[in-house]
């Protein structure tokens, strides 16, 4: 079964292949996990659409990678803000649900910019990490994309598909 040609149909496959060079691949899956890591939760899927806008980049491809290593944004959210405190010479923040109900029962105002601070810490512990390891990344992919846009075309020429 074919598809019809119509407008609707053009732009919606031209959505789903948009920045489909090997640069273009290796910057979306980049930016896909840079900000699925992201520490700042809620924030990261309207991020990647301005950013897939901007540089005509594959926003399905970015967001795939993003909710495929979601867990790894809670899992990193701690060790962010570690590293943001030793970044800023902050004190530590301990994060035991215990102790953070009593912060909020003490002082909610107070806790409330406590974990504001913390956030901030966290993205500054993320853009530590996340600059010199999307350099990396993006390298290491254009490479494998090639391979695979290579071997995609070979098959595309010898089958006529």
């Amino acid at each position: 079964m074919t598809m019809p040609k119509s407008g609707f149909f053009k732009k919606f496959k031209s959505f789903f292949t948009q920045g489909a060079s090997p640069k273009a691949l290796a910057a979306s899956s980049t930016i896909g996990v840079v900000m699925g890591i992201f520490p700042v939760i809620g924030v990261t899927t309207l991020m990647m659409g301005a950013i897939s806008v901007r540089w005509k980049l594959n926003l399905p491809l970015m967001l795939a990678v993003s909710y495929l290593i979601y867990p790894l944004q809670i899992v990193l959210m701690i060790p962010f803000v570690r590293v943001g405190e030793w970044l800023t010479g902050s004190k530590y923040v301990s994060f035991s649900f215990e102790k953070m109900g009593q912060a909020f029962e003490a002082d909610f105002m107070g806790a409330l910019a406590d974990l504001g601070t913390a956030n901030l810490q966290a993205v500054a512990g993320w853009g530590l990490f996340s600059i010199p390891a999307a350099a990396g990344m993006y390298l290491l992919l254009i490479p494998i994309y090639s391979k695979i846009i290579g071997r995609t075309k070979l098959v595309e020429a010898n089958y006529g598909q």
